[in-house]
């Protein structure tokens, strides 16, 4: 074999394995979150499967522990149901009652165990900002 033809299938193989990266990126990046209602409802197929669920803080149920970094609250959904979240990381600062929350992490049994929880902005400081561009 020549050395062009080597080198002509090094390079197939490195364009075919970026191209292979890229698909499972975007695979991933796609994405989208589920509702409360619908992460309880298909929990049995969700079973140990990533997940990105949107709802907000159930009043009453954030429980922190300092010394476990241990954050455990409950989403609410549309139905009323909650679902449990258990997070091992810092709390985030604006974690509260009421608050919209965009957790990602595994179903395990009815409980979430998360890998990340983000916070949504509050609509106080969308509507202050509205308030100062007047």
């Amino acid at each position: 074999m020549s050395a062009r033809v080597k080198v002509g299938l090094a390079v197939l193989v490195v364009l075919a394995g970026i191209a292979y990266l890229s698909l499972m990126g975007f695979q991933s990046a796609k994405t989208y979150y589920l509702s409360v209602d619908q992460a309880l409802g298909r929990a049995d197929q969700l079973e140990g499967r990533f997940v990105r669920v949107h709802g907000r803080v159930a009043p009453g149920t954030v429980a922190w522990s300092v010394h476990d970094v241990t954050l455990a609250f409950a989403m609410a959904g549309d139905s009323g149901r909650p679902l449990p979240v258990v997070y091992k990381g810092v709390k985030p600062d604006l974690l509260q009652d009421g608050v919209d929350v965009v957790v990602e992490g595994r179903l395990e049994g009815d409980t979430l165990v998360a890998d990340r929880v983000m916070v949504m902005c509050p609509s106080k400081y969308e509507a202050a900002r509205a308030e100062a561009a007047r």
